[in-house]
């Protein structure tokens, strides 16, 4: 062996930190929860339309257009007529969205003050300390 074969054979380092199994675990618990929170969120707000006035584009039942070819037209049609059964509103998934981005939303900002308050400190012992002007 010579030495540039020597200089890319490196050990494998070990992170400096470790982050435990659980907080995966909710992390993708709350991946798939918020979503699902959301969607019933939006059905209470649909079904409850007497009390907020949504835009008829929201309270249409969800159609996909045809695009003249009959073997995909066979299958439009028979989703669209399964849409039209359970009354699929496109406000349904729009509202669904906007939660979902909420909920996220709400998520993140509690990490990053949970973060600030726990978290490492702002500035290492090699740090320069900050100029006070």
């Amino acid at each position: 062996m010579g030495f540039s074969s020597q200089q890319y054979k490196r050990g494998k380092q070990e992170r400096q930190w470790k982050i435990h199994p659980v907080w995966r675990g909710i992390g993708c618990i709350l991946l798939l929860l918020v979503p699902i929170m959301s969607w019933y969120i939006a059905t209470i707000i649909l079904q409850s339309n007497a009390k907020t006035l949504l835009p008829y584009q929201l309270t249409n039942v969800f159609v996909i257009p045809t695009v003249n070819i009959s073997a995909i037209d066979q299958l439009i049609i028979q989703v669209n007529h399964y849409f039209k059964n359970v009354n699929f509103v496109f406000g349904q998934l729009f509202l669904t969205i906007i939660f979902s981005v909420i909920g996220f939303g709400i998520i993140a900002l509690i990490y990053s003050i949970l973060y600030r308050v726990a978290g490492p400190p702002r500035y290492g012992p090699f740090d320069v300390p900050p100029n006070s002007v």
